[in-house]
């Protein structure tokens, strides 16, 4: 396990010997094992204690206007939702379900204050974590807000390619449609367009990306 947590961004420059010097003593935490599908937690549930995944992975989902919004999946071994845990607002915004087996470490909302009073090196990495969060969320909200789906589909591929690697894996056209907000045969139309134009090239289970300064020019 502690290998595991040494693994987790929150432990990040610790060792596994380390880690458990400093929490297993104590033992002020939980282990919980959950099946596929499982809910872990329910969205408004009040967040009283950090969660950490240490096996498997897990995904979040919101309905808005009576459709669910899968957020992006996270796994082990990385933190739940940790900008909810302190502050005015403590619970969760979204269902957490889990993805096949997994297991969820959870540290009480206490303990972790008492952790970053003792160690300063967590402290730091908490807060590089939710100032982590804060940009890809910001980001992801004026993308999603503020570009047409040609634009969305444009930023997404130069976003999750490079000149090196110059395909994104595209396991179910639905998932990214609900993640653009889209319907998949807006987004297909969109695909086909980028196709003809030589700017990518849909395969099997992936996009390759042809002509990034063409995606680049759509975003001009």
């Amino acid at each position: 396990m502690y290998a595991i947590l040494a693994q987790c961004p929150l432990f990040r420059g610790l060792t596994a010997e380390q880690i458990g010097e400093t929490i297993g003593e104590r033992g002020e935490f939980s282990l919980t094992e959950y099946k596929d599908k499982d809910c872990i937690a329910h969205r408004d549930t009040a967040y009283s204690g950090l969660m950490i995944i240490l096996k498997g992975r897990v995904h979040g989902e919101m309905v808005s206007g009576g459709k669910t919004i899968v957020v992006d999946p996270i796994e082990a071994p990385q933190l739940i939702a940790p900008a909810f845990l302190f502050g005015g607002y403590n619970k969760l915004p979204i269902d957490v379900i889990a993805d096949g087996d997994v297991t969820i470490m959870t540290l009480h909302r206490g303990y972790i204050f008492e952790l970053m009073q003792d160690n300063v090196l967590i402290m730091s990495n908490f807060i590089d974590i939710i100032s982590n969060r804060a940009n890809v969320w910001s980001k992801k909200i004026f993308f999603l807000s503020f570009r047409s789906l040609k634009e969305k589909v444009a930023t997404y591929l130069l976003e999750h390619t490079s000149e090196e690697s110059g395909s994104v894996p595209v396991p179910d056209i639905r998932e990214i449609a609900e993640y653009f907000d889209a319907t998949r045969s807006a987004l297909q139309t969109v695909l086909m367009e980028l196709e003809k134009k030589h700017l990518i090239r849909s395969e099997a289970s992936s996009i390759a990306v042809l002509n990034r300064k063409g995606l680049r020019d759509i975003l001009k």
